[in-house]
């Protein structure tokens, strides 16, 4: 599914306005945003895709550095699972040129998403799929897997773990998972060192405000 910005009704965003967000090239709403209030009547996300994770910024920056280093741009498939709201999915779209394929198992964000994509002028391909649903076919032709915020209860560790794996053995050249400390999070990350090339790393920010999170990244061999 995609969704075609020029479907929504998109708000008028005055820069400053409250509970609006601009950085990194994107306009974002917060919740209390009276186009967010507005969806909010029809649609109540279930599973945290309440609000725009602080994590994905971490994610914009580090995804930035490898665009940098020519690692990721156009002609790079990106798929963000547990997109949520999709600030980080729409981010790769309209900063980097990818192809992005956001994944949450909450239809309920997808509103909300279209909704940011249409604030941002862009369009991105949607999957309503969970983590362990996500095949090899599903896997196939995608070169980066992000995920903010993501690893919050513990039998999600196995899950990712176990996606991870299928991802790599499908050609996925990266993954990158961040997350502010959990502890699911480090059972992940440890599992991950010990079997793949993988390895955490802690990025701070001071955009839109001071925030901090690791990042597990694992790599292909």
């Amino acid at each position: 599914m995609t969704q075609d910005p020029s479907e929504i009704e998109i708000p008028r965003i005055r820069r400053g306005e409250p509970h609006t967000v601009q950085t990194r090239g994107l306009t974002l709403l917060r919740s209390g945003h009276r186009a967010v209030r507005r969806l909010k009547r029809e649609h109540e996300p279930s599973i945290h895709g309440n609000k725009v994770w602080n994590s994905s910024f971490l994610i914009m920056d580090e995804l930035t550095r490898r665009q940098r280093a020519g690692e990721i741009g156009p002609g790079s498939h990106l798929m963000d699972i547990g997109c949520g709201w999709g600030p980080l999915a729409i981010f790769a779209a309209k900063r980097l040129g990818c192809r992005v394929t956001a994944v949450d198992a909450d239809a309920d964000v997808f509103p909300y998403l279209a909704l940011h994509a249409a604030i941002n002028k862009v369009e991105v391909e949607t999957l309503r799929c969970r983590f362990e649903r996500l095949t090899k076919q599903r896997l196939n032709g995608v070169d980066v897997i992000t995920g903010a915020d993501i690893c919050f209860w513990d039998e999600l560790t196995p899950v990712l773990f176990n996606l991870i794996r299928r991802a790599l053995g499908q050609g996925v050249k990266r993954v990158i998972i961040a997350d502010p400390g959990r502890s699911p999070f480090y059972e992940l990350a440890e599992r991950c060192e010990a079997r793949f090339n993988a390895r955490v790393v802690e990025r701070r920010t001071q955009t839109p405000r001071s925030l901090s999170a690791d990042l597990l990244i694992v790599e292909s061999d």
